[in-house]
């Protein structure tokens, strides 16, 4: 699982800083990393049973689906959803198929010129969050939370655009380029990755939030 995470988001990492004028939206980003992601885990499929939950749905038999999906709703009745997400290998009966636990999460940031940096750090609270609920399940699931902020190259160009992304890079990634010592790909845990044309950096963050 974290071997082909790593595989397919370092192909999107790749594309990204050898064309970035290809990509114009987050939406770009996320439809090339959920590519990249199924084609990685293609041959990997969970099954699931058609009771009690799923019945609605019109599935009477057990059946199985690819795991990697988008967009995906995190929290039953809630409208809280990830950008690229691939479900838990153990389901839970009891939650429908669009509301199954997620063993990976992926929320996407793309700084573009004309604005200044994205929330990116709610990304990471949010992934946090998600995996301070799965303590809530009765069995142990680990998490795997990863925000990536996409910096356009064209943005430290621009005025008080370099100097914002000076600050960024000061601190939390001052010192951490590519540094083996810190999990990029945490089994348990979230990450948080910038990519300039340059570079693809990123900060571990331990444990899940405290916040609600």
């Amino acid at each position: 699982m974290i071997d082909q995470l790593k595989s397919a988001t370092c192909k999107t990492v790749k594309q990204f800083q050898d064309r970035p004028l290809d990509f114009l939206s987050e939406s770009d980003i996320q439809a090339l990393l959920f590519v990249e992601l199924r084609n990685a885990m293609s041959e990997v499929q969970y099954p699931y049973t058609a009771e009690p939950a799923n019945h609605r749905f019109g599935c009477d038999e057990p059946f199985s689906i690819r795991p990697i999906t988008t967009e995906y709703y995190l929290y039953k009745n809630g409208q809280a959803r990830f950008d690229v997400a691939v479900l838990s290998e153990t389901p839970d009966s009891n939650l429908e198929i669009w509301r199954q636990p997620c063993r990976v999460g992926i929320e996407i940031k793309l700084w573009q010129p004309g604005y200044r940096d994205s929330s990116y750090l709610r990304d990471v609270e949010k992934l946090k969050n998600y995996q301070k609920y799965l303590q809530n399940f009765t069995e142990e699931r680990s998490f795997t939370g990863i925000a990536m902020l996409f910096v356009h190259p064209w943005v430290k160009n621009e005025k008080n655009g370099k100097k914002r992304l000076a600050a960024i890079l000061d601190e939390p990634w001052k010192a951490i380029l590519n540094e083996h010592s810190v999990d990029a790909y945490p089994e348990n845990g979230v990450a948080l990755h910038l990519v300039t044309q340059e570079s693809h950096w990123w900060k571990q963050f331990s444990g899940p939030s405290t916040a609600e």
